[in-house]
């Protein structure tokens, strides 16, 4: 398994444009991608309770195209570690990458197929396989069951799963890390982006908890 959060640039004149509370387009040239952390662990290993992150970030490369190679790389060994592992679920051998996060579907995925096309690190069908064909668990909508009070299923955001679940959710408004990227401030984008895949794996291992207990 692959969680991940990733973090990416607007630029002013283009955070008045968009028609969802997500900004970011990737696949306009100017809005970057700023790189990431991620966390891998076997099916059956437990989550430590102090997870050693990997950062892949666009100020130690020497520019996106480099930074979206070292990602796409990532993921290619992920692949690789998934097929070796050998586990069966529901009696079917579990082959495919399974991607975990929040706004992974909405965001994350799609950004790294977007910016790897601009950037021409591969080509649409290699791409494709990459990303697209590995299982993403998108905790948005895995907590859909917390919330009984709401008759309709709407994907849930991860201050209100963290706060259904008694956590404290620290990351806030994107445009705190366009500040941060703005001012130079790249360690406190890393530690922003830590502080949210830890909560990321708190997130799914407490639903985990709750849907082999209600089993």
């Amino acid at each position: 398994m692959l969680f991940l959060d990733l973090e990416a640039y607007a630029p002013p004149s283009d955070r008045a444009t968009s028609l969802s509370s997500l900004v970011v387009n990737p696949a306009r040239p100017s809005h970057l991608l700023l790189g990431g952390c991620f966390f891998s662990k076997r099916f059956e290993e437990p989550i430590p309770e102090e997870p050693k992150f990997d950062g892949l970030w666009l100020w130690n490369f020497e520019s996106e195209a480099a930074l979206l190679r070292a990602i796409k790389a990532r993921f290619e060994r992920e692949w690789r570690l998934q097929r070796d592992e050998g586990v069966r679920i529901l009696g079917k051998p579990a082959k495919d990458l399974v991607v975990c996060g929040a706004g992974i579907a909405k965001f994350d995925l799609p950004a790294l197929y977007c910016r790897s096309l601009f950037n021409e690190v591969a080509d649409p069908a290699e791409l494709f396989e990459v990303y697209f064909k590995a299982r993403p668990i998108e905790l948005s909508n895995e907590a859909s069951f917390l919330f009984p009070e709401e008759p309709v299923l709407y994907p849930k955001t991860t201050k209100e799963m963290a706060g259904r679940l008694g956590l404290k959710e620290k990351k806030g408004s994107s445009k705190g890390v366009w500040e941060l990227y703005e001012s130079r401030d790249y360690a406190g984008i890393e530690r922003r982006t830590e502080d949210e895949l830890r909560l990321v794996l708190e997130l799914y291992e407490r639903l985990r908890r709750r849907i082999v207990r209600s089993a």
